[in-house]
């Protein structure tokens, strides 16, 4: 037998004895990740997305990746983020927001550095990482007394833990194309439930309609029209999960004075009405 000692001292790995809060945890099954989660953003959250069971495709900041069971996903608040799964691995998920997380080298709600990649491989870290996620969904979803006090020291524990997880860095392309389609897109996140067009984008970038496109679509897989339809939809399925707004004023909010023709865009992206999409969020939280 080796017996090992701990140290009677060692620093907090949060900033001032800061307590990580867990605000909600999903185990989403292929009916849900079959659907495209179209790009949306936390501005009070993060959230961790662990991928227990086949693939997908995640548009994360800047950057594209293709994702398999095991991967760690990390949307740091304000990130905008775009989830697919693909349907012919039946993916499944565990999904948790949090907040109140504070690391002293990284704004509040971050876990991992622009920088970094925000997939990380469990590896032989997945039974641990899955089991933490496991034992906490079982203590929320079975309402046991004592479940947050339990959940918020299993939630230090799985944020300690990813945090052993060795890091990929990326040198971000400071290319002028690069710097362009960055502008495009920040102009495009900022202005999105405005009336945009090809055309009056490039009038305000003062570049070819032709060459914005290009740059665009090259940087993110998506036309600039395309991008601003996904972003309108991912603000409006937030709003059909998180609130009781009608479909015609959710509609209104996101761009569209026709609600026929919003929920026409919603249905030919996510693959079902808006209505049908909030009964089946609203029958899974059952």
């Amino acid at each position: 037998m080796t017996q090992y000692f701990v140290k009677k001292d060692f620093n907090p790995t949060f900033e001032n004895g800061s307590i990580p809060k867990l605000l909600y945890i999903c185990n989403v099954d292929p009916t849900h990740t079959s659907l495209p989660r179209t790009m949306h953003m936390h501005n009070d959250l993060m959230e961790i997305i662990y991928i227990k069971e086949g693939n997908g495709s995640h548009l994360i900041g800047e950057r594209q990746y293709k994702t398999l069971k095991g991967d760690i996903l990390i949307y740091n608040e304000g990130v905008l983020h775009d989830e697919y799964g693909n349907p012919d691995t039946n993916m499944s998920v565990f999904c948790l927001g949090i907040t109140n997380v504070k690391l002293p080298w990284l704004p509040k709600n971050h876990l991992v550095s622009k920088e970094s990649s925000y997939v990380l491989r469990s590896g032989k870290d997945a039974s641990m990482i899955e089991s933490l996620l496991e034992m906490m969904y079982s203590q929320i979803s079975e309402e046991k007394g004592g479940a947050e006090e339990i959940c918020s020291y299993l939630l230090r524990a799985l944020l300690t833990h990813i945090l052993q997880i060795p890091q990929e860095y990326h040198v971000l392309s400071k290319s002028e194309e690069s710097l362009l389609s960055n502008s495009i897109k920040a102009y495009i996140d900022e202005h999105y439930l405005e009336e945009i067009s090809l055309n009056s984008l490039s009038e305000t970038l003062h570049i070819s309609s032709y060459y914005l496109a290009h740059v665009f679509k090259e940087s993110t897989g998506f036309s600039p029209i395309q991008y601003i339809i996904r972003r309108r939809i991912g603000e409006a399925q937030s709003l059909l999960i998180n609130t009781n707004e009608s479909v015609t004023n959710i509609a209104g909010i996101v761009g569209y004075d026709n609600t026929s023709y919003f929920t026409t865009l919603f249905s030919k992206t996510v693959g079902m009405s808006p209505k049908k999409y909030r009964q089946l969020w609203i029958k899974s939280e059952k």
